[in-house]
């Protein structure tokens, strides 16, 4: 009896495997005829190599220190659709190229699907004794496939995990090595293992993040480099090796387009004070982005000795007050090559610097990103640095379009609109004080006899956001409206006037004021927000000195040992009802 209920059970369940099969097929025939089944296999094996190369690329992925997730290959999803894309999918040995490190288990089996393709290898490793490393290692024994390699962690870990890599790899493309967690003190094992010490003949991407190199490594001169970004460290310096060394590497790059140095140049004397005339210029044919950051004198030092095309972007960051305007000499000479600048943008930054950014094209600075030249020197002496950077450099000469922010920084503004005659539209935010009005309002002298002319004479177009029109109470005539009225009637009187005042978000400013504006300028376009300052400030009532503190005694009935303990019980007793973890 039993037998023959087992029996029978048997053929049920097999029935029931027949169906299921039977369904599964259906569903797949259902599917096959769906449009985006009718996708070639080659170009659904591209779209699947996107989505894991945008997950691969993600930085979350590459600086996450929790290698459990999940999250690194949630891309795979794509091969649980169907058993079509599946198959595609498992076909495709370079879907299975882009690691992320993470499980032993996982990457093996990444590994055994990409076969024989190319390895591109992402992982962020803390500790000698992490999981990551142990894998690294492993992949160090087929480094012959390696095509890029990025690495991130502290540095002794990094010199442990490349020490498996022997060999230099030929077919290597990109290598990123970023120090996560600098030692305290420098010693003298820094050395960078074998396989980062010769050429590399494919190499076309290097980055180096805070990390001990010398300029006459061989690697750093790897011909086919088209992208070089080294970012030092302030306590390395002096093992940068001598300034020679550094030109000879970048001579013999000429395939560079990018280069990107940041605490990378060696240091100059301390007591130097101009640059050195230069001994030889480096051609550079092929660069389309120079970007330099350290001290002021150092980056123009460096800049002094380079030639490349004038349409190449341009961005320095000086730090120091001496040798700021050397640098912005070296800067000047190489733009006067090039097309001027048409539109530009000035402003000081948080850290205390101050920043100019050019465009040759006439546009709005304050919506254009990506300018051609990006300017960032110490506001040390600052208005001596802004006046050099606007009037004796030149830089600006043609600026047709400036955007000007002016929170709490003076510009010298005779010297910004001397070193802009040609300017057409100005926009201006914050306060610009009393100089302002004082230096847009000079004359000129003409020769022959001639009458005097306004600065900027070519000037239509006023734009003012968030400046302090008057005060609150209107009780300190002229006030700067007052001022900017005669202004633009002095324009008029001149032949000259403003065609167009924008007024956005400024303080202090009625629909009366702006009517009398309105009078003066044929187009005057305000965002009608009415924003007053108060002057009454709040009487401060300190409540504490009317309260009887004599009529109480504060006895809490328990020492600090005794409020301790009782803390303690309450937390365990809260996580113990809600079932959380209590932390050791």
């Amino acid at each position: 009896m039993a037998t023959a209920m087992v029996s029978a059970r048997k053929a049920i369940e097999d029935d029931i495997l027949e169906h299921e099969k039977a369904i599964i097929d259906l569903k797949g025939r259902l599917n096959a005829m769906t449009t985006i089944a009718r996708l070639p296999p080659e170009l659904l094996s591209e779209i699947f190599l996107y989505v894991a190369k945008a997950a691969y690329e993600d930085p979350r992925a590459f600086y996450s220190r929790h290698y459990h997730s999940s999250g690194f290959y949630a891309w795979v999803s794509v091969t649980h659709v169907c058993r079509n894309w599946r198959a595609i999918a498992l076909n495709t040995p370079r879907l299975w190229g882009y690691v992320v490190v993470s499980r032993k288990v996982v990457v093996d089996e990444i590994l055994a699907r990409s076969k024989k393709a190319p390895l591109l290898i992402s992982a962020n490793v803390i500790s000698t004794e992490d999981e990551r490393s142990k894998v690294l290692k492993s992949i160090g024994q087929d480094a012959s496939r390696l095509q890029e390699l990025r690495l991130s962690g502290p540095v002794r870990v990094l010199q442990d995990v490349l020490r498996q890599f022997t060999e230099p790899s030929r077919t290597l493309e990109r290598l990123v090595l970023s120090e996560s967690i600098p030692p305290q003190y420098l010693t003298s094992d820094t050395s960078v293992p074998s396989m980062f010490q010769a050429q590399h003949p494919s190499l076309r991407y290097l980055e180096l993040s805070r990390l001990v190199f010398s300029w006459n490594n061989s690697l750093l001169s790897s011909s086919g480099i088209t992208h070089l970004k080294l970012v030092g460290r302030l306590d390395s310096q002096s093992m940068l090796g001598i300034f020679d060394h550094l030109l000879s590497a970048i001579e013999q790059l000429p395939c560079l387009e990018v280069l990107d140095l940041e605490d990378a140049v060696p240091r100059l004397p301390d007591d130097t004070k101009t640059l050195p005339t230069p001994q030889r210029t480096i051609s550079l044919s092929r660069l389309q982005r120079l970007s330099l950051s350290g001290n002021s004198l150092d980056c123009g030092n460096l800049l002094n000795h380079l030639s490349f095309p004038s349409g190449a972007r341009l961005k320095f960051v000086g730090r120091g007050g001496v040798g700021a305007t050397e640098l912005l000499r070296v800067v000047s000479q190489h733009l006067a090559r090039s097309e001027p600048l048409r539109s530009a943008r000035l402003s000081r930054m948080y850290t205390g610097r101050i920043e100019a950014n050019g465009w040759r094209e006439v546009l709005d600075p304050k919506r254009s990103k990506h300018p051609c030249i990006e300017l960032q020197v110490d506001t040390l002496a600052c208005s001596s640095v802004a006046s050099y950077l606007v009037n004796t450099s030149k830089m600006f000469t043609g600026v047709l379009n400036l955007d000007v922010e002016s929170l709490d920084h003076d510009w010298r503004w005779k010297d910004v609109f001397s070193g802009m005659p040609d300017l057409r539209v100005l926009a201006v935010t914050g306060d610009p004080q009393e100089q302002f009005i004082q230096a847009i309002s000079a004359t000129r002298k003409n020769r022959k006899n001639r009458p005097p002319t306004l600065v900027l004479p070519r000037l239509r177009v006023l734009k003012l956001s968030g400046t302090r029109m008057c005060s609150p109470d209107y009780d300190d005539p002229p006030e700067f409206l007052d001022k900017l009225e005669d202004w633009l009637i002095m324009r008029c009187n001149y032949d000259l006037p403003i065609h167009e005042l924008h007024l956005d978000n400024c303080l202090n400013l009625t629909e009366e004021d702006v009517e009398r504006l309105d009078e003066v300028v044929p187009y005057v376009k305000w965002d009608r927000i009415v924003n007053f300052e108060s002057e009454e400030e709040d009487e401060e009532v300190d409540d504490y000195d009317e309260y009887p503190y004599d009529d109480y005694d504060y006895d809490y009935g328990f020492d600090g040992d005794d409020f301790f303990w009782r803390s303690v019980g309450f937390l365990l007793s809260f996580a113990t009802s809600t079932g959380n973890a209590v932390p050791s």
